[in-house]
């Protein structure tokens, strides 16, 4: 009995000694329930922090639309011809875009292609050295470029896409008036007017929270795709399809290869608001390209940089 009563004892003994820890845990966790009762600190959601977070996303878009060339059509119309068709007397290319504006064929292009579309963009970053957050934003964008084309008597000349839009524009006008034989109601509402170029816009971004909640931010970017889109764009001119008066050489303007690919490169500010992030920057698409002033010269337009206001909203966590 003493030997039995013994052993009880000591298996008492190690129980006690197992659910010691396990009753020290239990008592943690009962003060850790009545810390966050109402005597405790409250939770903090990330939307009120202080502080930003390391990483940050948002979207970015373009606040209006920007005139992309002026509402001119015969001026367009003289200086395509005078680069695509050195054949032509003065009197004979004169005599043709008088004609389109005789006609109503112009009114083709009212409307259409006036102005650049708005984007959108979306944009990530991550914090990297002292508050300064790096990352990048990808969107489709108007791309303006200089473009390597054939003229109607083979030789090659740069010109920009809006050249080569209203090149193929002069070609329709021909086309039609050699089908019609003239007679102005039967083609003066056939005209059709060829669209932007727009391809992808990658754009490298930097942004800082200085003080406050505020902030600045700045971007470079660059163009991708923009060699397919153009060829997916000449397949659809009347050139392309053969589609011309029998007294032409050819074809006004024949894309070949972009010559002249945009960039892009925008500043601004920013302000935080919790988690949430605004901020306005303006931006600029230019093309720059070491022959620019030699295109100009032979007759290429000078493309003006597109100059634009985005918004920014996004948030950080």
């Amino acid at each position: 009995m003493r030997g039995a009563a013994l052993e009880t004892s000591r298996m008492l003994a190690a129980l006690a000694l197992m659910a010691s820890p396990l009753l020290g845990l239990a008592q943690k966790l009962d003060e850790s329930l009545l810390d966050q009762t109402v005597d405790g600190p409250s939770r903090e959601w990330a939307w009120t922090n202080e502080s930003p977070g390391l990483w940050c996303l948002w979207l970015d878009y373009d606040a209006g639309s920007l005139e992309q060339f002026d509402g001119n059509t015969k001026n367009h119309v003289l200086a395509v011809g005078a680069l695509g068709h050195p054949e032509w007397s003065n009197n004979q290319l004169t005599n043709a875009a008088d004609r389109m504006g005789y006609s109503g064929f112009n009114s083709a292009v009212e409307w259409q292609g006036w102005y650049v579309p708005r984007q959108l963009r979306v944009g990530a970053s991550r914090q990297i050295w002292k508050s300064i957050a790096a990352g990048f934003q990808l969107g489709r964008g108007w791309s303006p470029a200089y473009v390597n084309c054939v003229r109607a008597d083979g030789e090659a000349v740069v010109a920009s896409w809006t050249q080569i839009r209203f090149a193929d524009f002069l070609d329709q006008y021909s086309y039609y008036d050699y089908l019609h034989n003239g007679n102005f109601w039967q083609y003066g509402n056939s005209g059709q007017f060829e669209d932007g170029l727009q391809a992808w816009r990658i754009e490298f971004v930097a942004h800082q929270e200085l003080a406050y909640g505020l902030g600045w931010t700045a971007s470079i970017g660059t163009t991708l795709g923009l060699q397919s889109e153009l060829e997916r764009r000449s397949a659809s001119l009347f050139g392309s399809q053969g589609l011309l008066d029998p007294s032409e050489l050819g074809p006004t303007l024949t894309p070949v290869s972009i010559a002249g690919t945009p960039a892009s490169g925008s500043i601004g500010a920013t302000c935080r608001v919790g988690a949430l992030i605004a901020g306005v920057t303006y931006s600029s698409v230019f093309v720059s390209a070491s022959d620019r002033n030699a295109w100009v010269a032979a007759g290429a337009e000078s493309i003006e940089a597109l100059k634009q206001v985005r918004l920014r909203l996004g948030m950080t966590f």
